[in-house]
């Protein structure tokens, strides 16, 4: 069964209870493979909604239940049906919508990025220095922050080459197969004869969804200057570029050298920081650091609103137009124009924060090709993110269907 979203899950809990009228929590995490207390926190949101009353490892129907509350087929049939909805879509200019049509043209996103397989373990607690603990849970799947990025910008709508290098080991196979199977539009998997695909071992909290990665690159750090040029026509065709620094930096700058000398727009998320990362910033239209990354770069603590504001004002000195700090449960900043502007954190149940960052990131990237401002990207990939912390694994992406429901 895949991971079900916040919603799925909801609506998934709602129909079983039309029809059993109670349950014990123990059956509903059993049910959608999630831990238990993923299901407290369902059921206690249900509970405020009035739809639900918890009683002791359980729950039951309430006088108010409404079993269609989170269907999205019901919603769908609400908007429309609205008169509004569609005397807003009767009203839409022809010039709007042929807009509409050539925005969709030219929305290509070229990713050169790392593919990782990740063995995940849930834990009650990160473990002292020394300590075996058991885990809840363990499991293995894809990962890796350029494959997650083009997954989540693929799932976000744009026309997205991601370009990887993996090993000829077991896994190569499971690669393949899992990014044949994400609606990335084109990959280009190059593969190393000498070292094995890369892998991240991930250990996820159970009471937070924080998480702590240890990565090992492999095949990821040996992508050549040959490897390069030969995709270069699909750099240049592309409308902006993305990367990261999971991938050997000699590379990653001889990407973006290419596309900044064709006026392809670049986007640089500096995870995981390198030193090497202020020699890149001359060809960076777009930086995205963390507030960890931020501090990395700049020397400054960022713990605040303010030395987030200070950061951002130094990275752009050194070089880079625009800056996009990311800070977790505390929003975005965004830094253009010599203007500060803030996207508020969005309030969920977080479930797992693997991954987060390239949920925002290949969301951010697929609404500016469409033309969308920054501060208006950053906002929806924000609300994208959210939904993604809501569910288990870093390449669970969510449909951007929801998006607008949680804006």
């Amino acid at each position: 069964m895949n991971k079900l979203s916040r919603n799925e899950r909801l609506t998934v809990i709602l129909k079983l209870l039309s029809e059993h009228k109670t349950l014990s929590n123990a059956q509903l995490a059993k049910l959608l493979q999630v831990t238990p207390k993923t299901i407290r926190c369902d059921l206690v949101y249900l509970e405020s909604e009035q739809q639900v009353i918890r009683t002791h490892g359980g729950v039951q129907i309430s006088a108010q239940f409404d079993a269609d509350k989170y269907c999205l087929d019901s919603l769908l049939s609400q908007l429309t049906s609205s008169k509004t909805l569609s005397g807003l879509i009767s009203q839409t200019p022809i010039n709007n919508r042929v807009n509409n049509r050539v925005n969709k043209m030219n929305n290509k996103v070229f990713i050169l990025g790392s593919f990782n397989v990740d063995i995940v373990s849930t834990l009650e607690r990160f473990p002292q220095p020394g300590e075996t603990l058991h885990s809840l849970s363990n499991n293995i799947g894809a990962g890796g922050k350029g494959a997650n990025q083009a997954y989540a910008a693929a799932k976000a709508g744009a026309s997205v080459t991601f370009m990887t290098k993996i090993g000829k080991d077991q896994f190569s196979h499971f690669a393949k197969e899992h990014l044949a199977g994400t609606g990335i539009e084109k990959t280009i998997i190059v593969e190393s004869d000498v070292s094995p695909t890369g892998n991240a071992l991930i250990y996820v909290c159970e009471a937070t969804g924080e998480n702590m990665i240890a990565v090992h690159s492999g095949a990821n750090t040996e992508v050549t200057q040959d490897e390069v040029l030969q995709a270069e026509q699909h750099i240049i065709g592309a409308n902006l570029l993305l990367t990261q620094l999971e991938n050997n930096i000699d590379a990653i700058k001889q990407s973006m050298q290419i596309a900044h000398s064709h006026g392809v727009k670049v986007v640089l998320n500096p995870a995981p920081y390198h030193d090497d990362t202020p020699s890149l910033l001359k060809y960076v239209d777009v930086i995205t650091p963390n507030e960890t990354e931020a501090s990395l770069m700049t020397g400054i603590e960022v713990s605040s609103l303010n030395s987030a504001k200070l950061a951002a004002k130094k990275i752009n000195q050194m070089g880079v137009n625009t800056v996009v700090i990311t800070r977790g449960a505390q929003g975005v900043l965004v830094y253009e124009n010599e203007r500060f502007s803030e996207v508020a954190a969005i309030k969920c149940v977080v479930t797992d924060t693997t991954g987060a960052g390239d949920a925002f990131n290949g969301a951010l990237v697929a609404q500016m090709v469409t033309g969308a401002n920054l501060f208006e990207a950053a906002k929806y990939a924000n609300a994208y993110a959210s939904l993604a912390v809501e569910r288990e694994g870093a390449a669970n992406m969510p449909d951007a269907s929801l998006v607008a429901a949680r804006l």
